[in-house]
């Protein structure tokens, strides 16, 4: 099965995040079931000046598939029309419900040209997401169902719970299949025991509205017991940045916060496992690759019930909290900046024992084939 795949962001980028992951570890796992021809931008996120260690405007052979980085304006359109109306594929999957370029666009050209569709629409209908830009979205939407775009179109979900944001936000009738996101399979290799008088904390993620960093940090106001707080990621919101700014600045002298720079994917789980405690409260994920990394570096996570992550208590790897209770996020980290060394470190172990035993399966694997079966064999 031949799937020509869209995407805004792709290796050698990584500011993209978690949809660059996704679709690298769908085309390493699935590939003798699926080939992929993956059309993206020539550019990192927020960047002004294309890949020099690529081709631009042509086909790259990256990993184990074939990658076309699409050049800017109206080249850039006239080269995707062109690959798409080649037909040199059985399906076009399409990863966002918002990118005019690498979305709406191609899904028109599909549309005329009478060709299955999947789309991924990558946490797009949470609450959280949706909040933002929102008189935008709404009449995105609108449109959307105005034109009937979804008909025939199969909706990738990650979980249960997107599949109730694609449905809350499109209506009862559209066709979704449930295909989680294949994680993470590079684990911690050494489990230090607590050494430090502080807990070391980190978050790793674009520093947007949509990740929440804001109100971590706010919530840090409430910490009696000493913690370090190391950010990673790219700063995409200067705006945003410049708030958080000013509360890391009124933060008691007691809590230490720092921005670290941008990772590669290939630093993310090694610097994870260096830390003590993820905590990043996001306003919504379908599914968070960091998330899934931060288990398999082997770390206890603090996140919000905003992501198919959940009951994470019960099963001793976690906390997942309610937004509208800041209060609760503050009683677990004082909690855990007063735990005895020897018992985070048996979390920390309990926490890699799951995260091994998840990742191991090939559930999501074989979900995520029977997917694209079911389109291409869609009347």
């Amino acid at each position: 099965m031949k799937v020509l795949l869209f995407t805004g962001f792709y290796l050698p980028g990584y500011k993209g995040g978690g949809p660059i992951k996704t679709i690298k570890n769908l085309c390493s796992k699935v590939n003798k079931e699926i080939t992929f021809n993956i059309i993206t931008s020539d550019r990192d996120l927020g960047d002004t000046s294309s890949y020099t260690s690529v081709n631009c405007g042509a086909w790259n052979t990256l990993d184990n598939a074939e990658v076309f980085y699409a050049q800017p304006g109206l080249l850039g359109y006239k080269q995707i029309t062109k690959i798409l109306f080649a037909k040199n594929y059985d399906i076009v999957y399409l990863n966002s419900f918002f990118s005019p370029r690498f979305s709406f666009f191609p899904l028109l050209i599909a549309k005329l040209l009478r060709q299955k569709v999947v789309l991924g629409s990558r946490g797009e209908f949470s609450e959280g997401a949706l909040s933002l830009k929102s008189g935008k979205k709404q009449f995105f939407i609108k449109l959307y169902k105005f034109l009937r775009l979804h008909k025939g179109v199969v909706f990738q979900a990650s979980s249960e719970y997107e599949a109730e944001d694609i449905r809350r936000a499109l209506g009862s009738k559209v066709d979704i299949q449930i295909a989680e996101d294949i994680g993470a399979q590079e684990f911690a290799e050494v489990l230090p025991t607590r050494a430090s008088e502080s807990l070391k904390i980190v978050f790793i993620s674009r520093i947007s509205p949509k990740k929440n960093l804001l109100a971590a940090l706010e919530m840090l106001r409430s910490i009696q017991q000493p913690v370090l707080y190391h950010i990673y990621g790219p700063i995409e919101d200067l705006e945003y940045w410049a708030k958080c700014e000013a509360v890391i600045s009124a933060l008691p002298s007691h809590v230490q916060v720092e921005h670290k720079g941008e990772l590669t994917p290939d630093e993310v789980v090694p610097t994870l496992a260096a830390y003590d405690l993820f905590f990043m409260p996001t306003k919504g994920e379908n599914y968070g690759h960091v998330i899934a990394e931060a288990l398999c570096a082997a770390l206890p996570i603090v996140i919000a019930d905003t992501t198919p992550w959940r009951h994470l208590e019960q099963q001793g790897i976690g906390w997942d909290l309610p937004l509208n209770n800041p209060e609760a996020f503050s009683t677990v980290l004082n909690k855990l900046a007063t735990m005895p060394p020897e018992q985070h470190l048996q979390m920390r172990q309990n926490v890699l024992a799951w995260a091994k035993n998840k990742f191991s399966q090939r559930d999501a694997i074989e979900a995520n084939i029977a997917m694209f079966k079911y389109a291409y064999e869609k009347k």
